[in-house]
């Protein structure tokens, strides 16, 4: 009868293992995905109301941080076609577009500052090229990814674009059709 019991207890706590790395297992896939939001929805400022409720003082940092980066004129690098310009001391923003990415920690020497990493597509076909995290991943308080685009994208296209570990970037994008003055 001890047997017995033993047997059951010793399957009961396999099956429990099995079922927790299952479960373990199917998480991970979820957090693989990336999170894509547009650039305009996560700024919009939320009612008093909801912001007390659902928006955490860390959402809201990132927000004002965000703002600053996009809108203000912050020191920046760009860096397209193989060349380097720097403007200002200490750049927190990295302009390029997504045939330079895989350049970037070859060619770029200010890395220290960059928060915001701003990436221009100009056309479809370049949604076939993936922006893989790990070339970033020498820029140490990088904290948000920009994607810019000059046609309409869906938040599905530009997840399928980022390859990689995301979970310590903020991933975000928008449509900027014609001119913007």
């Amino acid at each position: 009868m001890k047997s017995k019991i033993i047997m059951i207890i010793v399957l009961l706590i396999s099956s429990l293992n099995a079922v927790a790395q299952r479960l373990s297992t199917s998480d991970n896939t979820e957090e693989t995905s990336v999170p894509v939001l547009e650039l305009d929805a996560f700024l919009s400022a939320p009612s008093q109301t909801a912001r007390a409720a659902a928006v955490s003082n860390v959402t809201l940092l990132n927000m004002q941080n965000v703002k600053e980066l996009v809108y203000n004129t912050q020191p920046s690098i760009y860096y397209t076609g193989g060349v380097v310009k720097v403007f200002g001391d200490k750049p927190r923003n990295l302009f390029t577009d997504v045939n330079s990415i895989a350049g970037l920690n070859n060619s770029i020497t200010l890395k220290n500052n960059i928060e915001i990493v701003i990436v221009n597509l100009d056309n479809p076909n370049q949604l076939n090229t993936p922006i893989n995290l790990s070339q970033l991943s020498e820029f140490k308080n990088l904290k948000y990814i920009y994607i810019i685009t000059t046609f309409d994208v869906s938040n599905d296209a530009i997840a399928n674009l980022i390859q990689g570990d995301s979970e310590k970037y903020m991933v975000f994008y928008k449509v900027q059709k014609g001119d913007n003055n």
